[in-house]
């Protein structure tokens, strides 16, 4: 026997709970089952066949406990600490996860996988299904780790995959607009983005960007808060940023006292992933003083502001930055740092907020020397279409066209002479291309290493 929450899936002997969120109702599936134990319910349901029907108030919240009790309430002694944001959610997750490390072990979940110790898993949704949290929570307290760093991605959240879960600590980076063709409108991606306050712990403490226009709606939750940026009423203030090819580096300012940081994690951006960390840690009574100790042993993430070098002496930097907001913060450091060209290699995911490409379509073009547009996960579209819909708003002639990334890739490395940046959006290091319904095997990274 088994539980299920996907009518496509249920066998014979499995039992099927109709959860709900607000874009999917399950209980509308329940005409498809032919063959159950039974069919957990919270609404009044017709009964249309033999398989019995189980009515409980909610749900949702009986998944939780069916999968709570089988792994013995795993939770009870896990800190989670919560990060959701248009941008950044996966390098300040890491950032926050790879400092408490140096203090007491430490464990992640998100875009990257699941990691603690020396283990590593892929795992299929940033934010995964409640029964696979609990799993992994189960993992854990086997483990004696007490402590969880999460991302809970906006469709996590809508799809309330974080209910039932009590945060220790929630940050919001910042919101900027993604995922708007599942959300619909900004404030229902906001909405969603807030929804992250709304598990945190009694005592628990909200970490926020107060330079973000999140801010004013966050504030209205009155939640116990610590803000971060460089406004100067921020509780830490960031100041003096100097940013270089290899190295960032900036004051923090935070009750009456100044530091001098100098971090190996490059751009503006990685400033506020940074000071975030920060924050959050001393809010958990780690000192300041050996915080920043640490800061200077800290690794790039995997897939973003990843640094390599050509032959004759080009910077390639490969990031995964897909939105307006990340990619323009790309393009604006390349800028600050340059001495020779900056050769950009980009593309728009299909299926995928079609309404955004034209903006970075401009902006990569605006601020880059060369834009090379190429494919990115285009799933069902043509990607000569997806590139007519990325170049609506240009108006230079500095961009050509590769449909094949490899290609592209290979043709930027080719091209870039000494001191010009090449830079790799779109895809980090995702291992796949989505071609209409197939992954095919694909990695910008092995492409890099191969034409180098």
């Amino acid at each position: 026997m088994n539980i299920k929450t996907n009518s496509k899936y249920v066998k014979k002997n499995d039992i099927f709970v109709c959860i709900h969120d607000e874009m999917e109702n399950r209980h509308k599936y329940i005409k498809d089952i032919k063959k159950a134990s039974a069919i957990v319910i919270d609404q009044d349901i017709k009964k249309r066949s033999k398989i019995p029907l189980i009515k409980v108030n909610n749900t949702n919240d009986t998944l939780f406990d069916i999968y709570n009790n089988y792994y013995d309430k795993p939770l009870k002694n896990l800190d989670i600490i919560g990060i959701t944001g248009t941008d950044g959610k996966t390098t300040t997750a890491l950032i926050i996860k790879n400092l408490l490390n140096n203090f007491f072990d430490t464990s992640y979940l998100g875009t990257n996988g699941f990691i603690y110790k020396d283990k590593s898993f892929k795992t299929r949704n940033t934010t995964p299904a409640i029964d696979i949290i609990l799993k992994y929570a189960n993992i854990l307290k086997k483990e004696n780790i007490n402590t969880l760093v999460m991302e809970a991605s906006s469709e996590g959240l809508l799809h309330n995959r974080c209910q039932n879960l009590k945060f220790k600590r929630a940050i919001i980076t910042n919101v900027t607009g993604d995922h708007l063709n599942i959300h619909k409108s900004f404030d229902n991606y906001l909405n969603s983005k807030l929804k992250l306050l709304d598990y945190l712990e009694e005592d628990g403490i909200a970490i926020v960007n107060i330079d973000d226009i999140s801010y004013k709606s966050i504030k209205k939750k009155h939640v116990n808060m610590i803000s971060y940026g460089k406004d100067k009423n921020a509780d830490y203030r960031i100041m003096n940023i100097s940013e270089k090819c290899n190295k960032t580096i900036f004051n923090l300012k935070r009750k009456g006292e100044k530091f001098k940081i100098e971090s190996p994690l490059l751009g503006q951006f990685n400033v506020y992933n940074l000071v975030c960390a920060i924050a959050c840690l001393e809010s958990l009574d780690i000192s300041i003083y050996d915080i920043i100790k640490y800061v200077k042993d800290l690794k790039p993430v995997s897939g973003r502001m990843n640094i390599f070098y050509t032959k004759k002496g080009a910077q390639i930097i490969l990031d995964y930055a897909h939105t307006l907001n990340s990619t323009s913060e790309i393009l604006r450091f390349a800028n600050k740092v340059r001495k020779g060209n900056i050769i950009t290699v980009v593309g728009s995911a299909g299926g995928r907020e079609r309404e955004k490409r034209k903006d970075i379509g401009k902006v990569v073009t605006e601020l880059s020397s060369k834009v090379i547009f190429t494919m990115d996960d285009p799933r069902y579209e043509k990607v000569k279409d997806i590139i007519k819909d990325l170049t609506e708003n240009v108006d230079t002639d500095n961009y050509i066209e590769i449909i094949n990334r490899k290609k592209a890739i290979k043709y930027a490395i080719k091209t870039a002479k000494k001191d010009d940046i090449i830079l790799i959006l779109g895809k980090g290091t995702d291992n796949y291309m989505a071609i209409k319904n197939k992954y095919k095997k694909y990695n910008d990274l092995d492409v890099i290493k191969k034409n180098i």
